[in-house]
């Protein structure tokens, strides 16, 4: 767990400097396709990421639990049921799981603008979960 676990700390952190971007600021400055090509890559390292994310829960849950879950939103639901986090959180890991799936097959503007939008959201997130999945792996 511990290398997938660094690497889902460096990937967030990636994520989280990506979201900090003013893409509006830059807009002025640089080519709309350039600006677009910066928005797709913050949309994949957000489903990379959250990849990392939902994978670190499931090896956490295996070895604190002993849960062995196969589908993201099983081990999402059974990391909430184990108190590892509060509800609203709970919440907003099912609906980035629902993001995450709709980035990989969504061809509308407006859709991916939605998500766009929700992924710094979605990056506090994850930060909120690392140290969850942290301080148990410095105990073991």
């Amino acid at each position: 767990m511990d290398v997938r676990l660094d690497a889902l700390k460096q990937a967030s952190a990636s994520l989280t400097y990506l979201v900090s971007v003013d893409m509006d600021a830059l807009a002025n400055q640089l080519d709309a396709r350039l600006i677009d090509g910066l928005r797709n890559g913050v949309a994949q390292k957000f489903e990379y990421t959250f990849e990392l994310c939902w994978k670190c829960i499931k090896d956490f849950l295996k070895q604190q639990e002993g849960i062995d879950e196969a589908t993201p939103k099983k081990i999402i639901k059974a990391f909430h049921i184990a108190d590892y986090v509060i509800e609203d959180d709970y919440l907003s890991l099912l609906r980035a799981i629902d993001d995450r799936n709709l980035l990989s097959h969504n061809y509308d503007e407006a859709t991916f603008a939605g998500i766009l939008s929700r992924i710094p959201d979605y990056a506090r997130l994850i930060e909120r979960v690392i140290p969850v999945l942290d301080k148990v792996s410095e105990q073991t």
